[in-house]
């Protein structure tokens, strides 16, 4: 399948699916989020110390929840997404929280330094494991760092490519098929046509991307989950920054290997 059809076919799905994803998905703008079930950056600390006039840019927004995040802390902030429906959403909230998001449809692929400009802060949560090229994202995204800029990624662990099977007396264990390709997340129609696919790598594979556009990494980060079973359902929307009741049953295999990593590299000329 070419590229172009891979990004047609993405924002059909996302267009398509973005009136249920936000009927089910909880992500709160109180918390900077990296992912479903895990910690915010109250706890990591990642971001810039002072976020007052910094200019960010955030790819594969959805809801934009995170820029929302960032401009009720003084940031000036565009946030870019393949789903017109995505960022109608987006719209809605930011209205909704009183900030002013620059608002862009565009495949994060598309993206350069003359087309939007150049950045203190590009983050992306969740979101480059659907782009078919994310080592050409990291390389064009470094370019439009200004010197001393951060960017945060964050996508999903290639441990959880794996499969899960019973080992008996009550416990499980992961097996993983193929560590240096692991099993993309496809998704079909139903007539069986794919229709977006999340694709994962590995740990060495994605570090040498931001090494490779010239980018020092600061930290690596695989997180534990939050200890949802410890929080009433009913306060899970206010207490986790990303969450729904599917993520939530991944609980289990996220207490023991990593579901999603974080990755923080700097910009120094």
């Amino acid at each position: 399948m070419t590229s172009k059809k891979i990004i047609s076919n993405s924002r059909k799905y996302w267009n398509k699916i973005a009136i249920m994803y936000h009927d089910i998905v909880s992500i709160n703008y109180k918390e900077f989020h990296y992912g479903p079930i895990i910690p915010g950056d109250s706890e990591f600390k990642l971001l810039p110390n002072s976020l007052k006039n910094i200019h960010s840019l955030e790819l594969g927004c959805g809801g934009a929840q995170n820029s929302i995040f960032l401009a009720k802390q003084g940031a000036k902030c565009a946030a870019l997404d393949i789903s017109q429906s995505q960022l109608d959403f987006a719209a809605k909230y930011a209205k909704d929280e009183a900030v002013k998001i620059d608002l862009i449809c565009s495949p994060m692929e598309n993206i350069s330094e003359d087309k939007l400009g150049s950045f203190d802060l590009i983050h992306s949560s969740y979101a480059i494991s659907f782009s078919d090229n994310p080592k050409e994202v990291i390389k064009k995204s470094a370019t439009m760092l200004k010197d001393k800029g951060t960017m945060l990624i964050s996508t999903g662990h290639p441990l959880f490519s794996g499969e899960w099977i019973d080992l008996g007396d009550g416990e499980d264990g992961l097996f993983i098929k193929d560590y240096f390709n692991p099993t993309p997340d496809i998704r079909y129609d139903d007539k069986e046509n794919e229709t977006v696919r999340s694709t994962l790598y590995t740990l060495s594979e994605m570090t040498n991307w931001f090494l490779e556009a010239g980018l020092f990494i600061e930290k690596i980060i695989e997180p534990k989950p939050l200890k949802i079973d410890e929080i009433d359902k009913s306060l899970r929307k206010t207490l986790i920054p990303y969450s729904s009741n599917g993520w939530c049953d991944y609980y289990k295999q996220f207490s023991k290997i990593p579901g999603i990593v974080i990755f923080k590299a700097r910009k120094f000329n």
